[in-house]
C-alpha cells in the first residue's frame, strides 16, 4: 500500500481482504461472493469495488497482505535466510487454526476450474518461487551454497514436501523440521 494512502482507506482495505481470507476459508473460493465479503467485512459493496473491480483483484489483494507476513531478515546468512523462508511458508500452512492457511487449497481447487484464477495462481506463486530461486542464487554467488545445485529444481524439492502434507496429509509438515529438510536438499551446512 502507498504511504500516501488515506488511513481509512488503509484501514478499510485491510478489514476487506482479512474478510476475503476468512470467507475464502470457510466457503472457498467459487462459493465466494462479494456480497459475503462486504457483509463479513460490515462495509457495503461499494466500498469493495471502489477499490477493486473483481472478487480475483480482493483475493489478490488478500495473498499480497498474507505475503507480507513471511519477513526475511536480510542480514543473515544466505543458507539462514533460505531456512527462514522455508519455515516462515511451513509454519502458514501448518496452522490450520488461521483461515489464511485455508487459502492455498481454495486456490489450488478455483485455479482447476477458473483460468482468470489459474493465471493469477500460476503468476503469483511464480513471483514466491522466485525470491527463493534469488535467495539459492545469492548463496551460491558467495560459495555458502553448492554452486551445482540447479536454483529452480533446489526450490522445488525443498517447498513441495511443505505443499504436499498440506494438501495430501492430515498432518502438516512440522516448521520445527526445516532446517533438517535444508541440509538434506542443500547438503549439511
Amino acid at each position: 500500500m502507498s504511504a500516501d494512502l488515506d488511513p481509512r482507506i488503509e484501514r478499510s482495505r485491510r478489514v476487506i481482504t482479512e474478510a476475503a481470507i476468512e470467507e475464502m476459508a470457510e466457503v472457498g473460493y467459487g462459493a465466494m461472493t462479494v456480497e459475503a465479503i462486504a457483509k463479513r467485512a460490515g462495509v457495503s459493496k461499494a466500498t469493495i469495488y471502489r477499490q477493486w473491480q473483481s472478487k480475483l483483484e480482493i483475493v489478490e489483494g488478500a495473498l499480497d497482505l498474507i505475503k507480507s507476513e513471511i519477513v526475511v531478515d536480510e542480514d543473515l546468512p544466505p543458507r539462514d535466510r533460505v531456512v527462514q523462508m522455508v519455515a516462515g511458508l511451513a509454519t502458514h500452512l501448518a496452522d490450520v487454526e488461521n483461515p489464511a492457511s485455508a487459502c492455498v487449497p481454495a486456490m489450488v481447487s478455483a485455479a482447476q476450474y477458473d483460468g482468470s484464477v489459474r493465471a493469477f495462481h500460476h503468476r503469483f506463486s511464480a513471483e514466491r518461487r522466485q525470491v527463493l530461486i534469488d535467495l539459492i542464487t545469492d548463496g551460491q554467488t558467495v560459495g555458502a551454497i553448492d554452486p551445482k545445485l540447479d536454483p529452480v529444481v533446489t526450490v522445488e524439492l525443498l517447498v513441495g514436501p511443505i505443499f504436499y502434507r498440506r494438501l495430501m496429509t492430515e498432518a502438516a509438515y512440522p516448521p520445527d523440521d526445516i532446517g533438517r529438510l535444508v541440509d538434506t536438499v542443500l547438503g549439511p551446512a
